[in-house]
């Protein structure tokens, strides 16, 4: 994963299993199978360990949970969310075709964690007036300060390469403050006073080949949880 243009007194790598934990938890909710998790059980569930969530745990500002009971599920995902700074309403804006965001919350539910997406741009000429969530999607060129003050900060990119730049850009003088990128393309130069992760998956398929070769070899079966920045 790629980051630029911020900062923040937490290790990104602890910052990112908080969101993991927050995801995981909201999981744990909507299936109300208990509602009291020990930091143990915790990491058996994501493929980590007790002594790493309880170091995270402490960036919140205290762990919130009792010795031999565990954390309460709901309030500790509050504590999360009031961390990460997470609104109860989350709206975030996606710019690319239409064929695309489709494809995202058929693999990704997105809704299901809290997030609406209530605003659409595409590069296609031949999505627009095309509705999607309920609003309707918009070109690119149409991106402006009006998105902003819906209360939307953040932002969801998976253009064609040729139109990434541009739509960061746009998005960056429209007031946006966050971008998650999935085109696979170079951010050649990232606008001041925001902050651009961007999913390097290209980078994961290639580290994925090191791990078939190391399996051919040993033949040790393993889950590998990789929460860190890597360049593309």
């Amino acid at each position: 994963m790629q980051e630029s243009s911020g900062s923040s007194s937490i290790p990104t790598e602890s910052l990112h299993r908080l969101a993991l934990y927050h995801c995981k938890l909201t999981d744990m909710l909507l299936a109300r199978h208990k509602d009291v998790i020990t930091s143990e059980e915790l990491a058996k569930a994501l493929g980590l360990n007790g002594a790493t969530i309880r170091r995270d745990l402490m960036f919140i500002g205290g762990t919130y949970g009792k010795r031999g009971t565990g954390y309460n599920i709901g309030m500790l995902r509050h504590m999360i969310g009031d961390f990460l700074s997470l609104p109860s309403f989350a709206p975030i804006a996606i710019v690319g075709s239409t064929t695309v965001a489709r494809s995202i919350f058929e693999f990704f539910p997105i809704e299901k964690f809290g997030f609406t997406p209530a605003a659409f741009f595409s590069e296609d000429p031949r999505d627009q007036g095309v509705w999607i969530n309920g609003c309707e999607v918009q070109p690119i060129e149409a991106i402006s300060p009006a998105i902003t003050a819906t209360g939307i900060r953040v932002a969801m990119v998976a253009t064609h390469p040729t139109w990434l730049m541009h739509s960061i850009g746009l998005l960056a003088q429209a007031g946006i403050k966050s971008i998650l990128v999935l085109t696979q393309a170079e951010i050649t130069k990232a606008p001041e006073g925001i902050c651009i992760m961007q999913l390097g998956i290209t980078c994961e398929l290639k580290s994925l080949f090191y791990y078939a070769s190391q399996l051919e070899h040993n033949n040790q079966p393993s889950v590998v949880k990789v929460i860190a920045d890597k360049p593309l």
